[in-house]
């Protein structure tokens, strides 16, 4: 049977589909609407299908939630509904008929002998258990990365970082098979100048005509507290700002609260992505401390949206930014205040961090991503 619009394509041998295409793709889709990893599947499978005209992608998950990337001619959806790290998405596996399958998480099919490609975004569960819902979440993650180190034919880290992460923890035996392929800022972020978007949104949102900006989660590793520290001390030394926080909240944090009653503080919570691209274009400056990022996806954003951007030393966010960004110690509370109000002040400097962060981000962009990870497929 086929869907209607859908054209079957001609099935081929392992090498001759190596060589020029013809492909079967499944894509596992079901995180398309989470924070992360749903942004991932968003921008990158898009540009795969666009590329590879002549490969059929079979995307498992929700038909309803992929209305958007499911319409063109190569396209066939499969619903799969089970649950995230679920029994029921080991027992009931809906890929068998695909030359290769897409994993874009670390939660394979364990049973399944499909060709695996397999992206890694970070190991947060490894490294900072405290951010983990469950206790025995480190140990299911731990033991699905090295499973899927071992299964899958690739492996596709967001970031250098996360690639040596997983040889430290996991053995060098590995690295023949990662491959890194950098995320990027998607078109649909860019500097908004009208004057009628930023004043809907700052008028709607209750915002100063100057903020300081933080994009993410609210997470023990995300390290607020120290950035809340740090606008505390700005506004000793007199700055106009508020601090504008964007992002979902961990119950882990709720310490927090009784700080952000501070008149200057808004929390605004999780912000539809039309608002956000306003947020970005109209912040002073981004401010992203977090001690571990597999890669830092928002400091990219601000970036394309001619925010200049201070972020730590941690992780990957330095192999992000270049030296198109100041980069500090993330519980330097004085160091870090110094740097962000001499961004503030000196219009100088900030014009040229502009310069710099939009020179930055032509380093990135989903369409070479999906370049190498089509390459990644045939290679298997």
């Amino acid at each position: 049977m086929t869907r209607r619009g859908f054209v079957p394509i001609k099935r081929c041998s392992s090498v001759t589909c190596a060589m020029r295409g013809d492909m079967r793709i499944g894509f596992d889709v079901r995180m398309i609407q989470h924070t992360g990893i749903g942004r991932y599947i968003e921008c990158l499978l898009p540009e795969l299908i666009r590329q590879a005209p002549d490969d059929e992608f079979v995307l498992f998950g929700d038909p309803e939630k992929l209305m958007d990337v499911a319409s063109p001619r190569n396209v066939k959806t499969v619903k799969w509904m089970a649950p995230i790290y679920s029994i029921t998405e080991q027992v009931l596996t809906p890929h068998n008929d695909v030359d290769v399958l897409h994993v874009p998480h670390f939660n394979i099919p364990l049973f399944s002998n499909k060709k695996m490609v397999v992206t890694i975004h970070d190991l947060i569960y490894l490294l900072f258990s405290e951010s983990v819902a469950l206790p025995l979440a480190k140990h299911y993650a731990s033991f699905m990365i090295s499973s899927a180190l071992k299964k899958a034919g690739r492996i596709i880290s967001v970031s250098g970082h996360t690639k040596n992460d997983l040889l430290k923890i996991f053995g060098e035996k590995y690295s023949d098979k990662i491959d890194v392929i950098h995320e990027a800022s998607g078109d649909d972020f860019y500097e908004i100048k009208d004057k009628t978007q930023l004043a809907d949104v700052q008028t709607r949102h209750r915002l100063s005509e100057h903020i300081i900006l933080y994009v993410g989660s609210v997470k023990p590793h995300k390290n607020v507290s120290t950035l809340i520290e740090v606008f505390k001390l700005l506004k000793q030394w007199g700055l106009p700002h508020q601090l504008v926080i964007c992002g979902k909240w961990d119950k882990k944090e709720d310490h927090l609260r009784e700080k952000m009653l501070d008149k200057d503080i808004k929390y605004l919570g999780e912000v539809s992505p039309k608002d956000l691209v306003v947020l970005y274009s109209m912040a002073d400056v981004l401010v992203h401390l977090s001690l571990y990022e597999g890669f830092g996806l928002t400091v990219l954003e601000a970036m394309h949206c001619a925010t200049p951007v201070v972020v730590s030393d941690s992780s990957s966010l330095p192999e992000v930014v270049g030296e198109s960004a100041f980069v500090v110690s993330p519980h330097n509370v004085g160091q870090i205040a110094d740097t962000v109000y001499n961004v503030l002040v000196n219009h100088e400097l900030s014009e040229g961090m502009v310069e710099a962060g939009l020179e930055n981000v032509k380093r990135f962009s989903w369409e070479r991503a999906a370049k190498k990870t089509l390459e990644a497929y045939r290679s298997i």
